[in-house]
């Protein structure tokens, strides 16, 4: 391996890597480190201008294509800056064609490097665009289409580790004689599986990774070519869009093959990564028997839109962002475990189609800004399916959130509440009358939080009013509604209708806190509101209808903060030197950091639990409600519901299960 010489002295090359996939960053850091080279991180512009200030790099890796601002535009900072006008750049990105690379030559960078990068010379690339700048040499540009025809799977395999030079060397041997893709060679000798496969050329090569299901297959693009050359070359190709052609391959690196299905379909061929076996699955089932009849013909958009449900529902996304750019291809995001991950980019016309089919679906009308709701199905769900669409100075955009419609009544062990709090929630319901108060941020969970303590039997009408129907409960009277602001009408109809407890997922519109407060005065109600604080509940409530009346009908409050998992496959342990005080946790603790990997999106995080905090409300809080003594009452809340978060996350950091920096990011501001 090449590795750096150190002349100046014993400090590596520090490079600055910037781009807003971990997967990429984990590639640079995998290779550059071993090398040498100290490398720090950004995932974006504002990050990448922050690190750069406080310890100025060598050497930046810049993405041109960053989430908050375009890499021309840190670019420009840093020239403007007294700090960073001479620090080196170089422009990363899979999108650029030589107009791109004159222009940010002339914005000042050294040059180019095509992603996804070549392995086996980003080490010599990196030292090259150091040395020529100091040495005044001549720039080792990376342009596009260099290596393109070099086969970088092995490359990818032996950097990661997951096969060693001698197995891959016998594949290489065996893959001469045989004429057979090089990872089926390596697959067959057992020196990889496919799930290795499918890791290293979707997240080291960038190629995006898609499990295969019937409904996502467009099969008149599947019967455009024979059965047979797509068994041969385990291909199949899934949707069609104009002139562009998506193909699923086993291995995206096939050239020949891309070039043999362009040449035979006319068509631009865009590459996605699927399992060998998935593909013949799908084949299998294709081309077993007669072509089923069907008299519906599914459009490119509609098909495509169902493709992302089923890739989002498969990777456990809660949304889809479907956004606009000035470059002529729109970016799609999910949004895993709290963070934006990119998908493959769509053309601009795929992008205008999708957002006209989604707004068909809804029925959203032609406004500008709107949000509206639509039941659909996909991968064998039924779907609560909200749209929000606005206009960017890009274009329009729109926000997918999908939720699976459920008919069983919700657990909440898998969130960690505790006996104790559902059995606190569960004695307030008993009463005869008064509120009960429910304060999550999350839609969903506040949901999930109200079904959940609604007990499955209870005497008397119980009516609830949603604005998510996920929960489908056929001994309940349920009311859907869109607008928070709609509480007050419903509750007072609800109320004449003779509920003897009343449900309420959202009551943070206007109006909405104070009418459940007075209703509670004389019907039981359990209200989901977005606050998930007590002090700041109790304050809203004060604010309105006032403390007296808090007084008169509150019973408990539980609020909700969720709090993200390691993902177990990837979680990377470490001894901080320093205490985490935001945590409560001492320097020298055996803790646990998030890395990334394809089993969670890249984000370090799969799964969450819920951290509660309980209050009951007692005698001597209603007195001093009516006393008009608020301030003491809200402090001892915040004290209190602060310790219990700190508590019990730090119970989840002491068990491996989250990070310390996660749980301060949720009780630095307790």
């Amino acid at each position: 391996m090449t590795t750096v010489d150190r002349p100046n002295g014993p400090r590596p090359p520090r490079i600055l890597a910037v781009d807003d996939q971990p997967a990429n960053l984990a590639l640079v850091r995998k290779i550059l480190v071993p090398a040498g080279f100290e490398v720090g991180e950004a995932r974006s512009g504002a990050e990448a201008l922050a690190s750069a200030r406080e310890r100025p790099p060598d050497l930046i890796l810049l993405d041109m294509h960053l989430p908050d601002m375009h890499g021309l535009e840190v670019l420009r900072r840093l020239r403007e800056s007294a700090w960073g006008a001479d620090l080196k750049v170089v422009a990363m990105s899979a999108l650029a064609n030589p107009e791109d690379q004159r222009l940010w030559l002339r914005a000042g960078c050294l040059g180019a490097i095509e992603k996804p990068i070549t392995v086996a010379t980003f080490v010599e690339t990196v030292m090259g665009f150091l040395a020529a700048h100091e040495g005044g040499g001549e720039l080792p540009f990376a342009l596009p289409g260099e290596g393109a025809e070099r086969d970088r799977l092995g490359d990818i395999l032996v950097a990661a580790g997951l096969t060693s030079p001698d197995q891959l060397t016998r594949a290489v041997a065996s893959q001469r004689s045989s004429g057979k893709r090089l990872g089926q060679i390596l697959v067959e000798q057992g020196a990889v599986s496919e799930d290795d496969i499918a890791w290293a050329l979707s997240s080291q090569l960038g190629y995006p990774y898609i499990f295969l299901t019937p409904d996502i297959i467009d099969e008149s693009a599947a019967r455009a070519l024979p059965g047979d050359f797509l068994r041969q070359r385990r291909v199949l190709p899934i949707l069609r869009f104009g002139e562009e052609m998506t193909l699923a391959m086993a291995d995206p690196t096939d050239q020949r093959t891309v070039d043999e299905v362009a040449g035979r379909t006319r068509l631009a061929v865009k590459r996605a990564l699927a399992l060998g076996s998935n593909i013949e699955a799908m084949l299998d089932r294709l081309f077993a028997g007669p072509r089923p009849a069907t008299d519906v013909e599914v459009t490119a958009e509609a098909q495509y839109l169902q493709f992302h449900l089923v890739q989002a529902l498969q990777q456990d996304a809660t949304e889809i962002h479907f956004d606009p750019t000035d470059e002529g291809q729109a970016r799609v995001r999910y949004r895993l475990w709290g963070d934006l991950v990119d998908r493959a980019a769509q053309p601009a016309e795929l992008h205008a189609a999708v957002l006209r089919h989604l707004r068909r679906l809804t029925a959203a009308g032609e406004s500008a800004a709107a949000v509206a709701e639509a039941r659909v199905s996909a991968a064998g769900h039924d779907l609560y399916l909200r749209a929000a669409f606005l206009p960017t100075a890009a274009g329009p955009a729109a926000t997918v959130a999908f939720y699976p419609r459920r008919a069983e009544v919700p657990s909440l062990l898998p969130l960690g509440v505790s006996d104790r709090t559902v059995g606190a929630v569960r004695t307030a319901l008993g009463a005869a009358r008064g509120l009960v108060l429910i304060g999550c941020a999350d839609g969903f969970l506040r949901s999930t939080l109200l079904h959940a303590f609604l007990p499955e039997v209870q005497r008397g009408k119980v009516w609830t009013l949603e604005t998510l129907p996920i929960y489908r409960r056929p001994t309940l009277n349920q009311t859907i509604f869109v607008q928070p602001e709609e509480v007050p009408g419903y509750l007072r109809a609800a109320e004449a209708a003779g509920a003897d407890l009343l449900a309420l997922d959202d009551i943070g519109g206007r109006g909405a806190l104070a009418a459940a407060c007075n209703v509670g005065a004389v019907r039981l109600i359990l209200a989901a509101h977005p606050h998930d604080e007590p002090a700041g509940l109790l304050a809203l409530l004060v604010e309105a209808p006032g403390a007296a009346a808090a007084a008169a009908a509150l019973r408990a409050v539980v609020t909700a903060q969720p709090i993200r998992l390691l993902c177990p496959s990837c979680k990377e342990a470490t001894v901080p030197e320093t205490a985490v005080p935001e945590a409560g946790l001492p320097g020298g603790a055996h803790t646990f950091v998030p890395r990334g990997c394809e089993a969670c999106g890249f984000t370090g995080f799969r799964g969450r639990r819920l951290l509660t905090a309980l209050w009951v409300v007692a005698a001597e809080d209603r007195r001093l409600l009516r006393a008009g003594q608020t301030e003491a009452l809200s402090d001892r809340l915040a004290r209190e519901s602060a310790e219990a978060l700190r508590a019990q996350g730090r119970s989840l950091v002491e068990d491996g299960l989250t990070s310390p920096a996660e749980l301060a990011r949720l009780v630095e501001d307790a």
